[in-house]
C-alpha cells in the first residue's frame, strides 16, 4: 500500500483505540463568539484598560482595537476566541499585564 493509505489507516486505528478500557469521549467544542464593536469596547472597558494597552496585551496594533471598536472591522477566529476568554475571566488578562511605570503612563493617557 501506500505512504498515504497507512498514514490514514495510522490514524483511524488511533481513533478507535481505547484507553483503560474505555472509547475515547467525543469532544464537542465551543463555538468561536462574534464580537460586535460594542461587544470588544465592553470586554476592554470591563478590564479597566486603554485601546493601547489592551492592544498590547492581546497582540494586536491599537489600530486594529480602534477599528473594531468603530466598527470598521470585526475580530475573527483567533482574536474572538481571546475576547471570549477575556470576558469570561479576567484574571487571564493579570496574567499579561506588569504594572510598572510606563504601563502607568499608558493607563493615565
Amino acid at each position: 500500500m501506500s505512504i498515504f493509505y497507512d498514514e490514514i489507516m495510522t490514524s483511524i486505528n488511533e481513533t478507535m483505540t481505547t484507553e483503560k478500557g474505555k472509547l475515547r469521549e467525543t469532544v464537542f467544542i465551543k463555538p468561536v463568539k462574534k464580537y460586535n464593536a460594542e461587544g470588544v469596547k465592553k470586554v476592554r472597558k470591563s478590564l479597566h484598560m486603554t485601546q493601547a494597552v489592551f492592544a498590547g496585551m492581546i497582540g494586536v496594533s491599537q489600530k486594529t482595537v480602534e477599528a473594531w471598536e468603530s466598527g470598521r472591522n470585526t475580530p475573527m477566529g483567533p482574536a474572538s476566541r481571546v475576547l471570549d476568554l477575556l470576558e469570561s475571566d479576567s484574571a487571564v488578562a493579570e496574567r499579561f499585564v506588569i504594572n510598572g511605570p510606563l504601563q502607568e503612563k499608558i493607563a493615565a493617557k
